[in-house]
């Protein structure tokens, strides 16, 4: 059966499949039509769909505050940008691994509390140092990029605190933390 297109009122053939889409029965014109309107997004209300989940989850999740960068990981990433010739012709800059295992340390330092603050700087030969000048420690931590790191660390008393050689995710003696808290 050829149906002819009724919208227009040609004799254009349409096949009995595609006819039924096309042939709505002028009941269902102003339902289809109000539809059609109802899910358009108007421009005053371009900002928010509630066909998306995300749109209504968003109402009803409390706002998560951003997590605040701990101040040593901050001056990490400032000394993550210094080139070759930074301290001199013969100083470069640290490398890419350098950079990740010092802020990773520097997480971990976070993750322990209160503990002191170091200083931290970068050595001409792209060395980033932690250091800890405090009155019951002085200590020198540094990583190269190597997948180790090594420090120095001497108390009043005269109590040192050495690695040459410690592997990435080896943690501070216990010993040395506890001088770094009090």
């Amino acid at each position: 059966m050829i149906a002819a297109h009724q919208a227009t009122g040609t004799a254009a053939p349409i096949g009995p499949t595609v006819a039924g889409v096309f042939a709505l029965d002028r009941r269902l014109v102003p339902v289809v039509a109000l539809s059609a309107f109802l899910t358009t997004t108007l421009p005053a209300l371009a900002d928010f769909d509630t066909h998306r989940y995300e749109d209504t989850a968003r109402e009803t999740r409390p706002p998560v505050a951003p997590r605040e960068e701990p101040v040593t990981v901050k001056r990490i990433r400032t000394l993550a940008v210094y080139e070759a010739g930074w301290d001199g012709s013969d100083s470069i800059g640290p490398t890419v691994e350098t950079v990740k295992q010092a802020i990773a340390f520097a997480h971990d330092l976070h993750s322990l509390g209160n503990i002191a603050q170091p200083y931290i700087s970068l050595a001409s030969d792209g060395e980033i140092n932690f250091y800890w000048d405090t009155p019951q420690l002085t200590l020198d931590l540094g990583f190269t990029g190597t997948g180790r790191y090594s420090y120095y660390g001497r108390t009043p008393d005269g109590v040192e605190f050495v690695e040459d050689g410690a592997e990435l995710g080896q943690p501070l003696p216990a010993d040395l933390i506890a001088v770094l808290r009090s």
